[in-house]
């Protein structure tokens, strides 16, 4: 029973680490006549908020050594509630940078922290269940602004609903910090005093193609975000309302199939699922390319199983390729990759769209894809490498 509390304690941290990040794009129309400020001045926050994940996520691992998981991620979360009820009440565009500021630093360290803890402690389906609930905090956090701005209440009461949840999870964890220490098995980094540091690791066999795997895969997730509906809309000729329904079959398949692959991982290793899901992947941009009418549908269902899988798998595979007592540190780059991956692709990809075509939105899904797969066959050619040399 007990394990069973930890484990949906666990869960809820996702939820609370989901809920903010789709909040600015549904409340951004609304906010910017308040500031005063340019419609692009969103891309300011995004960035910020981007820039101080990434910083958290390199830092997770010196944190966690000193204070322990279950305390980081009280503080991390208790750093996301302080941004979003900072944005609730700041009549100033300077001071929202400055509130974006604790939001990207509380979930980058949730992020990195909760992905190793759960890499190290638990088996492979909690990881992608893990994420799904990720999805399910992603999905309710616009859900709840569209009510806030539907009953014609300020943008403001949204984010303070958001951010009392996030008191309310500080909470919980400060309750649940004794199960914390509790649940946490004695392993290699606990047991010995590591230093590894983030330019050893690098060096480490594998790590540098695990960190593009990271890059190019988010990225692949960043063009569909932001691109897709373009893309349907441009390229396919389908109406704004019926793009907006095939994006959100791709977020429920990605929520779904995250659930279904966390049975799958009883019967197939990390490895073939990864194998699977890529594969997976490709299939589902070929047809997202050359289909349409309704094989855009199946085609953004494909992509969006096909996705579904990579993320957490990656993460769970962490300390199988590069060892427990590295995979705190590595854990942190690879959040960090995944972050810049997100921050840059995106846009790059936009200003070669508006330069030549919006037609070649599945072309770099697929180059970006296929970078993937080799990524992913060279750390498992290095890793067999590894295993076969003599002591």
């Amino acid at each position: 029973m007990r394990q069973l509390i930890f484990l949906l304690i666990i869960y809820l941290t996702f939820i609370s680490l989901g809920l903010p990040d789709s909040l600015l794009g549904v409340a951004w129309p609304k906010m910017v006549g308040e500031f005063g400020v340019a419609y692009s001045m969103a891309g300011i926050l995004s960035m910020t908020i981007a820039i101080s994940t990434v910083i958290s996520s390199l830092q997770t691992m010196q944190i966690t050594k000193k204070i322990g998981t279950g305390r980081l991620v009280l503080a991390s979360v208790l750093l996301t509630s302080i941004g979003l009820i900072g944005f609730a009440f700041t009549q100033n565009f300077l001071l929202l940078i400055v509130a974006a500021i604790p939001l990207g630093l509380g979930a980058g360290v949730i992020d990195s922290s909760l992905n190793d803890y759960v890499a190290v402690n638990f088996k492979a389906h909690h990881m992608n269940w893990l994420h799904a609930f990720w999805g399910v905090g992603a999905t309710t956090g616009p859900i709840i602004m569209g009510f806030v701005l539907n009953q014609h209440f300020s943008w403001r009461n949204g984010y303070l609903i958001i951010g009392l949840i996030q008191v309310l999870v500080v909470i919980i964890l400060f309750l649940s910090l004794p199960l914390w220490k509790q649940n946490e098995k004695k392993t290699e980094k606990e047991s010995e005093e590591s230093t590894t540091s983030i330019k050893t690791v690098l060096k480490q066999k594998g790590v540098l193609f695990s960190l593009l795997s990271f890059v190019f895969y988010v990225g692949v997730e960043g063009i569909i975000f932001l691109w897709g509906s373009s893309y349907l809309i441009e390229i396919k000729s389908f109406s704004i309302a019926t793009a907006s329904f095939i994006i959100s079959l791709f977020f429920a398949s990605l929520t779904v199939g995250r659930i279904l692959s966390g049975f799958i991982t009883f019967w197939l290793s990390n490895q073939k699922l990864l194998y699977i899901s890529e594969i997976s992947l490709l299939i589902g941009i070929l047809v997202v390319a050359v289909g349409a009418g309704t094989f855009m549908y199946i085609g953004f269902i494909l992509v969006g199983f096909g996705c579904a899988a990579i993320f957490p798998t990656m993460m769970h595979e962490t300390p199988r390729r590069f060892g427990v007592k590295n995979s705190s540190t590595i854990m942190g780059v690879q959040v960090a990759s995944g972050y810049v991956g997100i921050t840059i692709l995106p846009p790059l990809v936009g200003f070669i769209f508006q330069g030549l075509s919006m037609n070649l939105f599945p072309l770099f899904l697929f180059i970006f894809t296929l970078v993937l797969l080799g990524a992913t066959i060279a750390i498992e050619k290095l890793k067999e490498q590894g295993n076969s040399s003599p002591l």
